[in-house]
């Protein structure tokens, strides 16, 4: 069968040659014998095939074979000239099919068939060609292994080493036809080549593109290089969300880039992975970006900014490194609002469109005047597992923006704790187009979080992870992301400040203008259910029209407590007030109802008590008053002595207990409870059952009637485990969960 694309040997056309050779023989064989002088047509069509095929040889660039071509040609002349003289014989034909056997040879060996692939890569200059030694023994063990796994004729052009040898070894490919890099990559071939070679535990096989579509690499890693740790190194200089940046590196030592100016993010791995130290190092790179703002949103606490923002709180940097922080769901969803109304704002202001007009995109540009905003979000998954209205608004949110704020700057960073369909929608993902997914705690997490198979190898480190980018990658890429320690996340926080942009103000106008209505998605904010949501400082914020400009006010117990200033808890109990005492005038000073209402809490005014009351001698009250002496009713004075009489204390002294049932005596109102109290009660009653947090939060809600905020009970669990007094699971799906240490 014809290769495709392929120049055939010059060998196929000797049999047609001989053929012609002889039909033509016989013509002037016969015009010979009629007495004509046909045999001189054989000289002349010796000599002119003999220039026709040494043009056409010369045309073809085979010049290897003009000579014995030429010869070809004349002795077939010679030969036709010959047998039209002299007539047949068993002679003459053994010459002819002797000497067409001799130039088959020939054209066999010095004109071989020859593909349109070998053509391009004999004309590509020398430089982009791999130079190779001669074939060894290695390679032929190579191609050997890599026949029998693809079943197809593999061929090996050479190997050489990574830039540490001791590392690793690259195999470079010629392909046959029907393979291809992209069918490859897509089989189990890298993981059957680690296999049959007995790489070591966490060592891969990676298959790259070559320099043409009929060729391929294979990076074979030898060692465990993804063991090696590796600490950041981010210049402070000014840089741009068009930019690509080293999300993490390859066992070679090869940087993986990413834009996100282009692509969104989903970052996924169980607690423990390195997760957070990756988002740090992502905002460590938009720190930088003179063109891009940052808002997070962080469910926890806000743990991701706090180390960020604390030296804006310390003054110690002229800007936040995070714009915009959002701890609860009512913050997030007034976030999420404002930048929907600013992304679907510059799809058709003027600013916008003249941006477009004059960089002849249909992309906004953007720079330090008119900035993106990336919204990141950290355990993306609890938006979604939260309950009540605005937590489901957040999270449709979330995915709308990813949806729609491409072209106008924004862009979504979302990270998750599990890869499964309850904490990331498939439909986010579809969005997402840089995919990065570090250590799960079950195999088929990683295919949800990557959309692909990422092979059969574990992630044995911490940092350890696997990146798959949609417009680059066949397959997800085995990678070690970079440690990040706070003392560099502060030092870069202080020396990038003065790169951070400002909101557009036009984008600040857009915000003043979001409403009630706009974050709630269309719902009626007079609704009575609604009536205690808008008593919320945000919600009064967004009514007065500054939501953003008013967002630190609203984070200034954040900020007071990460410059170490002691506050106290906003929901523990204050000491109760002393009512002002009742000013009463109908007590003389010194007399009994005087003394009575002192002990009762009641002020006597004693200027305005009667003068009289003065000069009144004070009745002398029997030990204990009997019914045969009764007080007189309407003696104040007298009813007042003889209750604070020293007989009347002694009966008091010791009351006698109730025998009725239900009759104990208890106090008018019990002392107010903290919330640490609390969540420990709920904890003592469920045991051993552990509980989420949402389920503690219900349990207090539902005995006690208090509500207390997502933010403050994750502070609070978190002190309780840290003291050691509670424990933490997060092994199991739905989590965390807490119990009591026992």
């Amino acid at each position: 069968m014809k290769e495709q694309g392929s120049r055939r040997s010059g060998a196929v056309w000797v049999p047609a040659w001989t053929i012609a050779v002889l039909v033509l023989a016989a013509v002037l064989r016969h015009g010979t014998v009629q007495g004509d002088k046909s045999w001189l047509v054989g000289i002349g069509a010796g000599l002119i095939g003999a220039l026709i095929t040494g043009i056409i040889t010369v045309i073809t660039e085979r010049g290897r074979v003009l000579v014995h071509r030429v010869l070809a040609a004349l002795a077939g002349g010679g030969w036709m000239t010959w047998v039209a003289l002299a007539g047949w014989s068993p002679v003459s034909v053994v010459l002819l099919v002797g000497w067409a056997a001799v130039l088959a040879l020939l054209e066999w060996v010095l004109a071989p068939t020859v593909t349109v692939a070998q053509v391009i890569r004999h004309e590509q200059p020398a430089a982009q060609q791999p130079v190779f030694q001669s074939r060894s023994d290695e390679e032929a063990a190579w191609e050997a292994l890599l026949r029998r796994l693809t079943k197809a004729k593999v061929i090996v052009r050479g190997i050489t080493s990574w830039p540490n040898p001791n590392d690793g070894t690259r195999i470079h490919l010629d392909l046959p036809e029907g393979l291809t890099v992209k069918k490859m990559s897509e089989s189990t071939l890298a993981d059957d080549i680690a296999g049959a070679v007995k790489l070591p535990q966490g060592c891969v096989v990676r298959i790259l593109d070559a320099a043409h579509q009929g060729a391929a690499i294979l990076d074979v890693m030898t060692r465990d290089c993804l063991a090696d740790d590796r600490m950041i190194s981010e210049p402070t200089t000014p840089a741009s969300i068009n930019d690509e940046f080293d999300l993490a590196t390859s066992p070679r030592g090869e940087a993986m880039t990413v834009c996100l100016r282009q692509k969104g993010m989903v970052v996924g791995g169980t607690t423990g992975s390195g997760k957070t130290t990756l988002l740090h190092r992502i905002i460590m790179f938009l720190a930088r970006c003179t063109d891009a703002l940052i808002w997070v949103i962080d469910f926890n606490g806000g743990g991701v900014a706090s180390m960020w923002l604390g030296p804006y709180a310390r003054g110690e940097a002229k800007k936040p490194t995070i714009d915009w922080v959002a701890e609860d769901e009512i913050e997030a969803a007034a976030m999420c609002a404002v930048l929907i109304a600013v992304t679907k704002d510059r799809k058709t202001n003027r600013e916008s469109m003249r941006r477009k007009r004059r960089a002849n995109t249909t992309v906004v540009p953007v720079d330090k005047d008119f900035p993106a905003i990336v919204i990141l979000t950290d355990e993306g998954g609890e938006i979604r597992q939260a309950i009540g209205l605005l937590a489901s608004l957040v999270d449709q949110y979330i995915a709308r923006i990813a949806q729609i704020g491409r072209a106008e700057g924004a862009r979504v960073i979302q990270s998750v704790l599990r890869g499964t369909s309850d904490l990331l929608e498939k439909g986010l993902r579809a969005v997402q187009g840089i995919r990065i997914c570090l250590r799960m705690d079950e195999e088929g997490e990683y295919d949800h979080v990557l959309g692909k198979n990422p092979g059969r190898v574990r992630l044995l480190h911490l940092g350890s992870a696997f990146l798959y980018r949609t417009d680059r990658d066949y397959r997800p890429v085995l990678v070690r992301t970079v440690n990040v320690d706070v003392k560099s996340i502060e030092r870069h926080a202080i020396a990038t400040a003065d790169l951070r942009p400002d909101l557009d103000q036009r984008g600040r106008l857009v915000a003043s203008r979001v409403t009630a209505a706009d974050v709630l998605d269309g719902r009626d904010p007079r609704d009575p259910k609604f009536a205690d949501l808008l008593e919320h400082p945000v919600f009064q914020d967004v009514a007065a029209g500054l939501v953003y400009e008013n967002r630190w006010e609203r984070k200034a117990a954040m900020l007071a407590e990460l410059r170490d200033e002691d506050l106290p808890e906003d929901d523990e109990p204050t000491a109760p007030a002393r009512p002002e005492p009742t000013v009463t005038p109908v007590a003389a000073p010194g007399s009994a109802l005087a003394r009575l209402a002192h002990g009762a809490g009641v002020a006597v005014d004693q200027q305005q008590a009667p003068a009289a009351e003065d000069e009144k001698t004070p009745v002398t009250v029997p030990a204990q008053p009997t019914p045969q002496q009764p007080v007189p009713v309407n003696d104040v004075d007298a009813v007042a002595a003889a209750l604070l009489s020293e007989a009347h204390l002694a009966l008091d002294a010791d009351p006698a207990r109730p025998a009725s049932p239900g009759a104990e005596l208890v106090p008018l109102t019990e002392p107010k409870k903290e919330t640490r109290d609390l969540i420990r009660e709920a904890l003592r009653e469920a045991y051993p059952r552990m509980m989420t947090a949402v389920e503690i939060r219900t349990a207090i809600r539902e005995t006690t009637g208090n509500d207390v905020t997502k933010q403050r009970a994750h502070e609070l669990l978190t002190k309780l485990v840290g003291a050691g007094e509670v424990v933490r699971d997060d092994t199991r799906a739905g989590g965390p969960f807490y119990g009591l240490a026992v």
